[in-house]
């Protein structure tokens, strides 16, 4: 056998190396960290907003493997304290309970993946069926991880470190160290709110940083495979959370300025690009949602409600529910439709407001973590500094055309443009355009590269690094592999658990559920029994750190189920079998201490005004 050499055995250990921050992610994790020092991780201020632009601008200036090194661990541990926050704290709002069990939107996706988890159709999930692709990436994760939400949730996190990573190295190599600080630190902040929740603004944010990564490789020198391979990456992100969609026309439109030869355009290779997004559509959305038996106009269906709110000039989605008193998505576009015929500028003064808010302070707007108020002048010295650098960045990047990157950001910022009037703020903020915000992120950090050549504040022209390639087309790969592709196989293979319905008391209903490691929380009364972080979680914590619950009676009520329990409560979120539909289930630690396992039984019915609550009166181990 041939001896390595030096250069070999340091490649090796180099490579080995990137398990630290990984490592890191999971040690900072379950640390016993007061959350009163990790709730400054999941909340923004001036202060970490400058502490974070530092720490990425020291992590990008140290040379090769260790500034890659350096840039992932200190994502890792952003991210990892940012989840510490909801874990140990109990945190509970419109989204998650408990700092774990989604809630409301995040429920629907949650069940989506449970009904794919069991081989059962996605039908009458709510938004899974709108926006299938989520569901689908959460259900095969949650089957690698046997069912543990915590850990799916967290291997989750880990992903979006790596995307925002990969994406930042693609502006350090080509804008310089100053440009990649302010790239990374506000996809960190955007990211920042969502971290912990079940919903489809994850995939969105993981896929378009990766699509953008691939995307910036391809333009360098146009390679083919890796072009097609973004696309597909960029639609799957796109589709996730319905995004900018007109980004795709203008790519295609940049790919025959790019590849037009001699030409002046051309129309052959701009036509070839728009096969290949029409047919990337075609199978990430079409055939995936037919794929899984949801019925046909179920997926986007709740784009109708927007574009009838702005056609009644952005009064915003919940017009049309109010108005209309339907879901139907087909009634919705018909009425909106029908209106715009009647007065067409309505459509008009829609979008302009979509506009002013998109570019405007506050969390409708682009930069949601700038808070509006005028009180507090760091906040809008910062907003004002990305809005300068984002006009500078775009004149430079217009200024330099000619080149494949700069032309690929101005088709990107074009595409994003265009679908604004689409994509009201008032209805989603910038959450709706998760799956292309590296594009718009790279506008003001574009628009550092003239200014630090003047302080001489630039770093050393950075050196392409294995990673910086190699590991975003592996986790494309992998993540094109979870989705769409696991989640039909697993949908087709997977059988609906038999089991043995149990007689249940009149006023009881029968369920068979699987209660699984890490999907519940305990609420523990601290003053009898040793609480910290999920599962077991201390009923002072919730209640404190419960943002809801003088206004949804659902929280008011899980409140006075745990104080009439001296050792607590055990909050399931689970699929019942009997009926294929989601419920929260309550099981008296008293009565059924540790039980985690396929279970029938009889329950009581608690309704309140969003949601079931399944009170458990008796249960049957292993009844299938």
């Amino acid at each position: 056998m041939k001896k390595k050499t030096g250069l070999e055995w340091a490649t090796i250990a180099g490579s080995g190396a990137f398990l630290l921050p990984l490592l890191l992610f999971w040690l900072l994790l379950f640390a016993p960290i007061p959350y009163s020092f990790s709730y400054h991780f999941h909340s923004y201020s001036p202060g970490l907003f400058l502490a974070v632009l530092l720490l990425y601008y020291i992590s990008f200036r140290l040379p090769g493997t260790y500034g890659i090194l350096a840039c992932l661990g200190l994502t890792m541990a952003l991210l990892s304290l940012s989840l510490s926050y909801l874990w140990s704290s109990a945190f509970s709002d419109n989204f998650i309970t408990g700092g774990l069990l989604p809630y409301k939107d995040a429920k629907n996706y949650f069940l989506g993946a449970s009904l794919l988890a069991n081989g059962i159709p996605m039908a009458g999930a709510g938004q899974a069926t709108e926006r299938p692709l989520f569901p689908g990436f959460l259900g095969i994760i949650l089957l690698m991880t046997g069912q543990n939400l915590k850990i799916s949730i967290a291997i989750i996190t880990q992903l979006l470190a790596i995307g925002i990573v990969t994406s930042a190295r693609q502006i350090v190599n080509s804008f310089g160290v100053p440009a990649a600080s302010v790239f990374a630190t506000l996809l960190y902040f955007y990211i920042q709110p969502l971290i912990g929740y079940s919903l489809s603004e994850m995939l969105g944010f993981l896929a378009g940083c990766l699509g953008f990564t691939l995307l910036w490789l391809a333009s360098h020198r146009m390679d083919w495979p890796i072009l097609m391979l973004g696309i597909l990456v960029l639609m799957v992100a796109v589709s996730a959370r319905a995004g900018a969609f007109f980004i795709f026309p203008v790519l295609a439109l940049w790919a025959g300025w790019v590849l037009r030869s001699e030409k002046r355009f051309s129309i052959q290779m701009s036509v070839v690009v728009m096969i290949v997004i029409a047919t990337s559509y075609f199978l990430v959305s079409t055939a995936y949602s037919r794929l899984l038996d949801i019925p046909p106009g179920a997926s986007f269906g709740n784009f109708s409600y927007a574009i009838y709110g702005q056609v009644r000039g952005g009064t915003g989605w919940h017009s049309a529910i109010e108005d209309l008193g339907t879901r139907n998505p087909a009634i919705v576009y018909r009425a909106a439709w029908e209106y715009f015929l009647q007065h067409p500028l309505s459509l008009i003064i829609g979008s302009v407001k979509s506009y002013r808010d998109f570019f405007w302070i506050g969390e409708r707007g682009i930069f949601p973590f700038f808070r509006y108020d005028l009180t507090d002048w760091r906040d809008v010295l910062l907003w004002l500094a990305m809005q300068i650098l984002l006009v500078r960045g775009i004149v430079r990047l217009y200024k330099e055309r000619s080149t494949n990157r700069s032309s690929l950001l101005l088709a990107g910022f074009a595409g994003i443009l265009l679908s604004i009037p689409f994509l009201p703020p008032i209805d989603g903020g910038s959450r709706f355009y998760a799956g292309t915000m590296p594009f718009f992120f790279a506008l003001p950090a574009a628009g550092l590269r003239g200014l630090v050549n003047r302080w001489r504040l630039e770093a050393d022209p950075a050196v392409h690094h294995w990673s910086d390639v190699l590991l975003p087309k592996a986790i494309s790969m992998v993540l094109l592999l979870l989705v769409p592709v696991g989640p039909l196989l697993a949908y087709r293979l997977v059988e609906k658990p038999a089991y043995t319905l149990p007689a249940c008391p009149a006023g009881q209903n029968p369920f068979a559920i699987d209660i699984h490691a890490g999907t519940y929380i305990d609420l523990v009364n601290e003053r009898s029994l040793h609480c910290s972080a999920v599962p077991r979680v201390c009923l002072g914590d919730f209640e404190t750190n419960n943002i809801e619950k003088q206004i949804d009676d659902y929280y008011q009520r899980l409140l006075s189920l745990a104080e009439g329990e001296e050792s607590g409560i055990r909050i399931v979120p689970a699929l019942n079998l009997v009926e294929d539909e989601f419920h929260y289930f309550y099981l008296s630690t008293t009565r059924f201490p540790d039980v985690r396992d396929f279970v029938t039984g009889c329950a009581t019915e608690i309704q309140t005004k969003n949601q079931t609550i399944y009170q458990v009166e008796s249960i049957i181990f292993g009844n299938k």
